[in-house]
């Protein structure tokens, strides 16, 4: 195993290993996660549902940040997350997703330092957006593929996707530990959002037993990458 695959928890969840986060809380009960995987991608139930579907979209290939990416990772990595966002959307309504982008562990409000994607159902919580907006200087996108020339030089970001599909990067600096995460469990009025001391959910179960073949239905009627 290489030493990004033993330092890395996605990394070893996703070649097969058992030394991650997962496999401690459900290794006795489950193999895999994965919901659905393209060429590049897989997707997966996030460890702490903040609320129920919450989902993670990460590079199987280790890289730290979205903004990292290949340019030729990027046509694939947007139609792996429109088909999530529209399952969502069908199943749980309105929906955000956002990535703690980092370069530089320690920095940026990420957990892990492998790139992910989050699709989060917004439930009952209206979009932070605007507050967001209101906080930290942004730029709005028209298109994914400006993300690596948009944040070129910053240590650290928020990508945002907003509820009406609005692209924005947010230069925060420095963040909290999973500040978003935070952000809409106060929204919801809940205390639960550190992943960290997740233990086994129902609602990762469920959602794994929801959204797997709707995903994966989704994905090949919109002529997604091969799985």
């Amino acid at each position: 195993m290489t030493s990004t695959l033993a330092k890395c928890d996605f990394c070893n969840e996703l070649s097969g290993g058992w030394e991650n986060s997962f496999s401690r809380i459900y290794g006795s009960h489950l193999e895999s996660r994965v919901l659905v995987r393209s060429n590049n991608f897989a997707v997966v139930p996030s460890l702490g549902q903040i609320v129920e579907s919450y989902l993670l979209v990460l590079p199987i290939k280790h890289f730290k940040a979205i903004g990292d990416l290949p340019r030729h990772y990027l046509d694939e990595f947007v139609a792996v997350c429109q088909c999530v966002g529209e399952v969502l959307n069908n199943e749980s309504g309105p929906n955000i997703l956002f990535e703690h982008g980092t370069r530089s562990e320690g920095v940026g409000g990420c957990g892990i330092y492998h790139a992910h994607r989050h699709a989060v159902p917004l439930g009952k919580v209206s979009d932070p957006v605007d507050a967001l907006k209101s906080r930290f200087p942004y730029a709005e996108l028209t298109h994914l593929s400006e993300i690596s020339k948009q944040s070129a030089g910053l240590p650290s970001y928020l990508f945002y996707q907003d509820s009406h599909a609005r692209l924005f990067l947010f230069d925060t600096g420095p963040l909290p530990s999973q500040y978003m995460r935070k952000v809409l469990a106060d929204a919801l009025g809940k205390d639960d959002w550190d992943w960290r001391i997740a233990g086994r959910e129902e609602r990762l179960l469920t959602t794994m037993q929801r959204l797997s073949e709707q995903l994966k239905s989704k994905m090949k009627s919109a002529h997604a990458p091969a799985l």
